[in-house]
């Protein structure tokens, strides 16, 4: 019995040292989750990614909250901390968003709901153009999109 525990244990040791590593701008594809490298860890091992799919039109932040509660898989609304180290690398992930396709990249000009209040009735939001950033009432429509541990 312990020489299986200590063959076990060897062998996933070696797995991990051969697992994927990825770097921000990579496509992510495994098991069926799909999308594209925005945060990554040290070892390239783990990280985050963005979606290949969006919800059609912008929404006030109740409604991006109901889309979000439906997501599967992992999958959620990024909080602010998780937008703002999406805008510090947005243009290589719309880079890679173009290649799947043209309406899948974050509009530049766009604001994005994250799942962070400012108080009772504010969210913060985040502009991938300008990079500001602060509170807006929750009944303004913006833009959402779902994000991916890995």
């Amino acid at each position: 019995m312990k020489k299986l525990l200590a063959l076990t244990i060897a062998l996933l040791s070696i797995s991990n040292l051969y697992a994927q590593t990825y770097k921000v701008g990579d496509f992510y594809d495994v098991e069926g989750k799909k999308g594209v490298v925005f945060e990554v860890s040290e070892d390239g091992k783990h990280g985050t990614i963005i979606a290949l799919t969006q919800p059609e039109g912008i929404m006030p932040w109740a409604k991006a909250m109901e889309y979000g509660s439906r997501l599967k898989d992992g999958w959620y609304i990024p909080s602010h901390k998780e937008l703002m180290t999406l805008l510090s690398v947005h243009e290589v992930v719309n880079e890679r968003l173009q290649e799947v396709g043209e309406k899948l990249t974050m509009h530049p000009s766009h604001f994005y709901w994250s799942t962070t209040e400012f108080n009772r009735d504010c969210v913060w939001i985040v502009c991938m153009l300008t990079g500001s950033t602060g509170g807006s009432y929750k009944k303004n429509p913006f833009n959402v999109r779902a994000v991916s541990k890995f």
